[in-house]
């Protein structure tokens, strides 16, 4: 009769490995069922607002304090821009692109003369309703 202690010893240990495989493929099949649901974050807003539209072609360039509106012309020239409108005494220009490079690349361009201050793109901002 000494089968009757290792029978028991070994229901024993397969209910506890039974036990544990169950627990693992509960857990894991519910982590797979919620992989494609989607909640929101608790600090996204409810309404997300759209991204700032930027008006096609179109860039502001702001010039740094002393540089001579010759350099500026010839700068404005070598990127391949218009002047649109110009502000803040010469410094801040609106400009177009004159061919079909996109903003992104003038601006590049833009800021590799030491003369600028900043470039970037036009944007277009509605007011809420």
């Amino acid at each position: 009769m000494t089968c009757r202690p290792a029978l028991s010893h070994r229901l024993t240990q397969l209910v506890t490995v039974l036990t544990c495989v169950s627990a693992v493929w509960f857990s894991t099949s519910c982590d797979a069922t919620n992989q494609n649901e989607t909640e929101p974050h608790a600090l996204e807003p409810a309404i997300k607002s759209p991204p700032p539209r930027f008006v096609p072609y179109e860039v502001l360039v702001k010039f740094k304090d002393g540089i001579s509106q010759e350099r500026i012309a010839s700068i404005l020239k070598d990127t391949r821009t218009d002047v649109i409108a110009e502000t803040q005494q010469g410094r801040l220009y609106h400009v177009r692109i004159v061919d079909n490079r996109s903003v992104e690349s003038t601006i590049t361009q833009l800021t590799s003369y030491q003369e600028v201050e900043y470039a970037e793109p036009n944007s277009r901002y509605e007011t809420q309703k």
